[in-house]
């Protein structure tokens, strides 16, 4: 993927999301950005709406033989509160390049 497509995901998210929720007919107080090629693989994993905080659901991955290997950064599924997203002003649109958001 070229920066640019990868810059328009971060944009279409940040549309996306701000839109639904304004124009939702039910309103919902949690979200779940979750790429495509990620399987869950332990049904213990929670797709519930975080308390506290965002949840980082794919931390380790067998691509990476369950290792974590950038403990900075998120990314692949990420849960939480629509409240949360729009306090840090969703996805920033200064960062291009593939993943690692």
């Amino acid at each position: 993927m070229n920066n640019m497509s990868e810059m328009a995901k971060y944009v279409a998210n940040n549309i996306n999301l701000v839109n639904s929720y304004k124009n939702f007919k039910y309103p919902f107080d949690c979200v779940c950005f979750h790429d495509v090629d990620l399987l869950p693989e332990d049904d213990r994993i929670m797709y519930t709406c975080p308390m506290q905080r965002a949840r980082h659901l794919s931390v380790a991955i067998d691509k990476y033989r369950y290792r974590m290997l950038y403990p900075e950064l998120v990314g692949g599924v990420l849960n939480f509160k629509v409240s949360q997203f729009l306090k840090v002003n969703g996805y920033s649109n200064e960062y291009w390049g593939w993943g690692k958001r």
